[in-house]
């Protein structure tokens, strides 16, 4: 399963923002420059984590973004779905093929159980798991 940049750009924004010591709002520049980011792209990626609640967007001169939920609430898979949705590991070639088995095939239910598998992991994993890690690290201003 190949996630997209977009995915891999929210974890480490996100990962960010759980690291800091309290739930103060951070402005998007700070995020995007501690994270190696363009702050436009970052901001199209903020878009879709708002929509999937994971963070707030707060205006006013105090402004920037915060998280939602407490990092132990909000698992990879959250992160994921709010990105890319929920994209299929494996498409069944069956339509383009004209495949007798119909999808009910032994291949078809090894990716099935790959794909459960995958979204168990990304489910149980958290970003608390992530920003208590201390191989991930960011300039977090305090």
């Amino acid at each position: 399963m190949k996630f997209s940049t977009s995915v891999e750009y929210a974890i480490h924004s996100l990962v960010y923002l759980s690291k800091k010591n309290d739930s103060a709002p951070v402005i998007l520049k700070n995020i995007a420059g501690a994270v190696k980011v363009p702050e436009t792209y970052l901001r199209k990626v903020f878009q879709s984590l708002m929509h999937g609640n994971l963070i707030h967007s707060h205006r006013g001169a105090a402004g920037g973004v915060s998280l939602a939920r407490e990092p132990e609430k909000i698992s990879l898979k959250d992160i994921v779905f709010a990105i890319d949705g929920d994209m299929p590991l494996y498409t069944c070639l069956e339509s383009r093929r004209n495949c007798p088995s119909g999808g009910d095939c032994t291949l078809h239910q090894i990716f099935q159980e790959a794909r459960k598998k995958m979204l168990e992991v990304l489910e149980s994993s958290t970003l608390r798991d992530l920003s208590d890690s201390p191989d991930i690290l960011f300039p977090v201003e305090t």
